[in-house]
């Protein structure tokens, strides 16, 4: 089976300043699924990697990784109303006129930075196994946000439940909520190529969850989220799992 990493990067961000280049951990946001992405390459389990951007800075700041394809994505799909589905369509196009082919596209998006190799083999092999699964998506389980205790403010100015079909109970504890909710982590999409060429859809009608840990399931869209971001880098307790990215911080710091 033959896998695109697709790294979705267009440059210029409304809520962080170029967002995707923006460092963490003195490492630019961007690098962090490239340098995964490049490392499961080499163990043959991406067939290509493509970092769709309309910036040649941005492919600069990513030198480092040792990534050096130079696709520009068209300016025309780079605004910020334009959906991924059209870069990544315009992306497999390319490929095509180069008589290169795949069978799924693996979307990496760079505001997840966290990922680990063996969850990217997971999802393949989540893929691969169940033919009618027209996507796989990473997941997390929910704890203190479960949907029994999101609330809306009713007319009257009170807190309601947002769902009549799940209210909280009371006393509330987190651990007696039922049923065990999840919600997508932006961490990993693993869709079929003819589900995004014909219907033009990332995830479609039948998708597979790849439950991940919520340690991997960081996904940055706010400056308060980057120091989220740091402080967990940082922390001993997930040393282990960061070590993945040792090596290109040396890159970064030479």
């Amino acid at each position: 089976m033959n896998t695109l990493a697709f790294i979705p990067a267009r440059s210029g961000s409304k809520g962080v300043k170029d967002k995707n280049i923006r460092n963490l951990n003195g490492i630019p946001l961007l690098a962090y699924s490239v340098h995964i992405a490049q490392m499961c390459m080499k163990q043959e389990i991406f067939s290509d990697v493509l970092v769709s951007t309309d910036s040649i800075h941005y492919l600069e700041q990513i030198k480092q990784t040792g990534y050096t394809n130079k696709y520009i994505r068209p300016k025309e799909i780079a605004q910020d109303e334009s959906p991924t589905i059209d870069a990544i369509i315009h992306a497999i196009n390319d490929y095509a006129k180069k008589n290169i082919f795949f069978d799924n596209v693996m979307i990496l998006q760079p505001t997840s930075p966290f990922r680990c190799i063996q969850d990217i083999k997971k999802a393949i092999q989540i893929l691969e196994s169940n033919p009618l699964t027209t996507c796989v998506a990473s997941v997390f389980k929910l704890g203190d946000h479960h949907p029994r205790r999101i609330k809306l403010i009713n007319k009257d100015g009170f807190l309601d439940d947002f769902c009549n079909e799940y209210k909280e109970p009371e006393p509330s504890r987190r651990q007696d909520f039922t049923p065990d909710a999840f919600i997508r982590s932006g961490s990993i999409y693993l869709t079929k190529t003819e589900l995004i060429m014909k219907q033009k859809l990332i995830r479609g009608s039948y998708v597979k969850p790849l439950e991940i840990s919520e340690f991997y399931s960081v996904n940055i869209d706010e400056e308060v989220d980057f120091f989220k971001a740091e402080a967990l880098i940082n922390s001993n307790k997930y040393k282990k799992e960061l070590d993945v990215f040792e090596k290109l911080k040396f890159k970064y710091d030479a």
